[in-house]
């Protein structure tokens, strides 16, 4: 019976993952459920990210102009669409990855607090 249950949050869990990387979550909980969470997972995690387009600059990888209001790299000294003067900034990058791994670690002792009070209530059922 835990067996089931734990297949079933885990296929869950793919299928949420899944949505948040631009995927059919219902889709990915179907075949988590159907083949196995661990697959699912797998999966998933080889599968490439459709949330947003690879190939698009954004705010962790550029900066916007502010004369042009176009996506320059943070380094450069002067923008390639209308020549407007910038102040490089040289660790730009690096702020935005601190930023990205304060929000990953507090996402990941959430998940590890809600698998621990799933782990004890499973136990004392």
């Amino acid at each position: 019976m835990t067996t089931a249950i734990f297949w079933f949050l885990f296929s869950v869990a793919v299928g949420v993952w899944a949505s948040n990387r631009g995927r059919s979550g219902v889709g990915w909980f179907v075949l988590s459920l159907v083949v196995s969470p661990l697959l699912g997972f797998i999966f998933c995690a080889v599968a490439r990210d459709l949330s947003r387009p690879h190939d698009a600059p954004d705010a962790a990888t550029h900066v916007k102009c502010p004369a042009c209001a176009e996506w320059v790299l943070p380094e450069a000294r002067k923008c390639k669409h209308c020549g407007n003067a910038l102040v490089p900034k040289l660790n730009y990058v690096s702020e935005i990855q601190l930023e990205r791994d304060d929000a990953t670690t507090i996402k990941v002792w959430i998940g590890l607090a809600v698998f621990a009070i799933v782990c004890i209530a499973l136990y004392f059922a």
